[in-house]
């Protein structure tokens, strides 16, 4: 297998592209748990919706293409709000476990309402810049690698500048740390808890469209994603955020080279060898920052 340094370097940036989009879809996964102490397993459907929505906006009731992606992304934020209020709210304190269950729940309703209203069949999403193409000193780049990189890297520094300097940053902390605390001093826990699930939802909706748009969109699509992106978290821990967030980076890298190695079909495995690395040390931590939490 000969390589080239531009072939390297065209493996390694497509790494980058894919961790950038892992990172994304996991600054939601971090703020949900860090303000619930909550695993969401439906999340990935909140993508799916968006880009799934938005195809079938544009597609089949022909909405102008920039209206169905707003209407798809708000269905997104609404669904993760709706989750929150109606769902999770409910569930009892000290109940190790009830989010998990509940979630997986809420992802087969989803799915099951996707299925029914935008059918089962593979869907080819918009482009997105895909058709700009250059090449620069031999590494062929086209325009939505580097809109998946930009939006990527500039999503995980501008949600840590805000949550490090901001007021709202820091109730988000507060309310995090020790919520009895948090209420004692003025801040509204229920209704923040609720505005982060719904921002939640915007960086699942973001995600999701520019994933389906270098891919198809699908009711399943956003499955393996959801998955790949929780290994990404257990890596670096969920109560962190740079860790994480640089170990959805290098999952991506991982993920390019196992492929340019093994082939589209043996990622599968390397991502299962991994996986099975990584629950053999993470689920003791996960379960002891989760009950920490929640003491």
């Amino acid at each position: 297998m000969h390589l080239t340094p531009s072939g390297a370097i065209e493996v390694t940036l497509s790494g980058l592209q894919t961790g950038a989009l892992y990172a994304l879809f996991l600054i939601g996964v971090l703020l949900v748990y860090q303000v619930s102490k909550m695993v969401n397993f439906s999340y990935g459907q909140l993508g799916m919706l968006a880009a799934f929505g938005s195809w079938w906006l544009y597609s089949q009731i022909r909405v102008p293409v920039p209206l169905a992606i707003g209407i798809g992304v708000a269905a997104s934020i609404a669904a993760a709000w709706l989750t929150e209020v109606l769902v999770i709210r409910r569930i009892p304190q000290k109940r190790f476990g009830y989010d998990l269950v509940v979630s997986l729940g809420v992802l087969l309703l989803l799915t099951a309402g996707a299925e029914l209203v935008f059918g089962t069949t593979s869907q080819t999403y918009l482009g997105l810049l895909s058709s700009h193409r250059l090449i620069v000193s031999g590494v062929f780049v086209n325009g939505n690698d580097i809109l998946v990189l930009v939006v990527g890297i500039v999503a995980s520094i501008v949600t840590k500048v805000v949550l490090d300097k901001t007021g709202a940053g820091l109730s988000l902390r507060a309310s995090s740390e020790n919520p009895p605390v948090a209420r004692s001093v003025g801040i509204n826990v229920t209704p923040l808890r609720s505005t982060i699930w719904a921002i939640s939802g915007l960086f699942a909706a973001g995600s999701g469209i520019l994933l389906a748009s270098r891919l198809s969109v699908d009711p399943f699509y956003m499955t393996p994603f959801l998955v790949n992106t929780f290994i990404a978290g257990m890596i670096g821990g969920l109560d962190r955020y740079w860790p994480p967030v640089i170990a959805a980076f290098g999952l991506g890298i991982y993920d390019s080279w196992a492929i340019y190695i093994l082939g589209p079909n043996g990622v599968t495995i390397a991502i299962f060898v991994l996986a099975l690395i990584v629950l053999s040390v993470a689920p003791k931590r996960f379960v002891e920052e989760r009950y920490e939490s929640r003491a």
